[in-house]
């Protein structure tokens, strides 16, 4: 009897001690999946974090290249590769030299150049298969680091390329909600708010832009008929103009540095943007339809510096200033943020 009691009390501790080994594995497993998961990215923060790196490969903003996505694939961007539809946003220009030997010695002579504005021609040149991603093609650009060759990217913009894609109007209008609604750092885990700087809305932040022109002709909005192609789409900016406007100086709204000037914008003419860091926070002023420029890219501005003057290139109905602003990617009104005094 003594013995059968020991037999049964051992074998209780031994369950024992087996149920206390399977809790502690338990609660291991608990702590390594609780904690564990807060640093393995879920697969929508791999893709977020993609986009932003294909978008800072491709020059432009990843609410471009994530709005560019979301309207062409109908908001399924499950299986989107954003390092190719990264490549839709380059142009490549390059130059081939031959080196000629002369009595002095020998320079090099351009045999031929050109600029290659879509994929497809991009592809070709590097000799890449047809859905070849940025990746790729800035990889093939490397081999080409050679004194016979030059290659340099720009960036296109993306109004620029959903004409060139021939995106329906629909198409357009649902791309301009999403540029200027705020709604895509909502998705992407950030949110879209005015920094406590800007104390008021009433009271501005930025210098007006054309210190002698005061009359707002258009403003932000987010449809309206296009007065010279007569669609609906967003109005991304203000209109400024007034009596004698041709040749009006245009300044810079706050000190900041010449990111870009293009002197054939296209649609938007003549334009010149300005990059302000305030702060964690990166906002870009956009001027456009100029009819002359003052500044050169990379240049350092302050506020109230003038950077060109009041033209009517591009596409237009007179000469006008056309601003837009963005805060950290998002398109805003600039009108209550600018004080004319």
């Amino acid at each position: 009897m003594k013995a059968r009691k020991k037999r049964y009390r051992n074998r209780n501790k031994k369950w024992g001690k087996r149920l206390l080994m399977i809790g502690i594995a338990v609660f291991i497993i608990f702590i390594l999946v609780t904690f564990l998961g807060r640093f393995i990215p879920s697969e929508e923060e791999k893709k977020a974090e993609d986009y932003k790196k294909a978008a800072e490969l491709a020059g432009c903003t990843w609410q471009e290249l994530v709005t560019y996505d979301t309207v062409r694939y109908e908001n399924n961007l499950k299986n989107v590769n954003p390092y190719l539809s990264a490549v839709d946003f380059v142009k490549m220009y390059y130059e081939i030299y031959n080196y000629v030997e002369t009595e002095n010695g020998g320079y090099w002579a351009l045999v031929s150049g050109g600029t290659l504005s879509d994929s497809s021609s991009i592809w070709s040149w590097f000799g890449l298969d047809s859905g070849s991603d940025l990746n790729a093609v800035l990889k093939a650009s490397k081999k080409y680091q050679k004194p016979e060759f030059v290659i340099r990217f720009s960036t296109k913009e993306l109004n620029d390329l959903i004409i060139e894609k021939g995106f329906s109007e629909k198409q357009i209008q649902w791309l301009d909600r999403l540029m200027t609604s705020g709604s895509l750092d909502e998705m992407l885990g950030s949110s879209y708010a005015l920094p406590d700087y800007i104390e008021s809305a009433e009271q501005g932040y930025f210098a007006w832009p054309t210190p002698a022109l005061h009359v707002v002709t258009s403003k932000f909005a987010s449809a309206r008929k296009h007065p010279v192609f007569g669609i609906t789409r967003a109005h991304n900016g203000v209109d400024i103009s007034g009596d004698n406007a041709e040749g009006s100086p245009v300044v810079a709204i706050d000190n900041g540095v010449i990111i870009s000037v293009d002197l054939n914008g296209g649609e938007r003419g003549i334009n010149i943007k300005v990059q302000h860091n305030i702060g964690n926070d990166i906002w870009v002023s956009r001027y456009q339809h100029l009819s002359t420029v003052q500044v050169a890219e990379g240049q350092s501005v302050t506020k109230n510096t003038t950077i060109g003057t009041v033209g009517n290139t591009g596409v237009g109905t007179g000469p006008h200033l056309h601003l837009e602003l963005t805060y950290n990617g998002v398109l805003i009104d600039p009108l209550p943020l600018i004080v004319d005094r």
